[in-house]
């Protein structure tokens, strides 16, 4: 089974994110820039809007959503179904949750425009344990709740807002002051991640974590699909029971990971993102 690097290890146990640079190759880079370009006219608003009474997050207007790009005509459905189980990603979810990971619920991609809102930062501590974010070591290995694996398509510069954590917030054991959360004070403890297009970040959803502002002239295009281990449903699930029809254009390993949470005889993908294992249990 493959897994993260030992420096890749330290630093998501460190700070409950990781910063992945290069992840997406050139071709495949343009090729879901070229399906959110050919389908621009499908995006609606986010309805993921909460600043609170912040006065530092609020924006001119919403942030914008694209989702169902794994049902758009192809060819544009096939560079998002080429991520579920992307080759590069396993050694990170098979460290993360063991194997048998699967899609929490659908990718979405969020699209900002200078002057869109932020988010207020959430996430979960571990004074109360949730079972759906959390993070565990126990036995030299890690485990956590639902993760994120966020594909930005286009530059994130220092200060141009965007996905931003509080890192090492994944441990915390006291309550998230208010003030905090909707960033207004002790701001320096919030660090918005650059990126350049094509980078992918990982963070762990009990990480503290949230949205600031878009400042940039360019717009943010920031890909997010969620995964979680193989008993958990976090969101309801990407599809609770039967598969629908469309699933049968995909590989076995991106079957696998639109499962519903089960365990005994689940198919879990192999280490080349193509095949799958079916272990027997008695």
């Amino acid at each position: 089974m493959v897994e993260m690097t030992d420096r890749e290890k330290f630093l998501f146990d460190l700070h409950g994110y990781l910063h992945v640079p290069r992840f997406l190759t050139d071709d495949e880079l343009g090729a879901l820039n070229a399906a959110l370009e050919g389908n621009m006219d499908r995006m609606g608003e986010d309805g993921n809007s909460a600043t609170g009474e912040s006065t530092t997050l609020p924006g001119t207007h919403r942030r914008g959503m694209f989702s169902g790009m794994l049902t758009w005509p192809e060819p544009h459905n096939q560079p998002w179904r080429d991520l579920l189980a992307h080759r590069k990603a396993i050694p990170y979810l098979n460290t993360i949750h063991g194997r048998g990971w699967k899609i929490d619920h659908a990718p979405f991609l969020l699209y900002s425009t200078k002057g869109a809102e932020g988010l207020i930062l959430h996430g979960s501590t571990q004074r109360h344990f949730d079972g759906s974010q959390y993070y565990a070591y126990a036995n030299g290995q890690m485990r956590c709740g639902m993760v994120v694996f966020q594909y930005q398509l286009g530059d994130v510069n220092e200060g141009d807002g965007g996905l931003c954590v509080i890192p090492g917030s994944h441990k915390a054991n006291y309550p998230f002051p208010r003030d905090i959360r909707e960033w207004e004070a002790d701001r320096g403890v919030v660090y918005n991640v650059p990126c350049k297009a094509g980078d992918m970040v990982i963070f762990n959803e009990a990480t503290l974590h949230g949205t600031l502002p878009w400042t940039a002239d360019h717009p943010r295009k920031s890909l997010l699909i969620r995964y979680s281990p193989k008993y958990l449903h976090f969101a309801g699930g990407f599809y609770k029971t039967e598969l629908p029809e469309w699933v049968a254009e995909l590989t076995e390993a991106q079957q696998a990971t639109l499962e519903p949470p089960y365990i005994y005889n689940r198919p879990l993908v192999e280490d080349d993102g193509v095949g799958v294992a079916r272990p027997r249990r008695e």
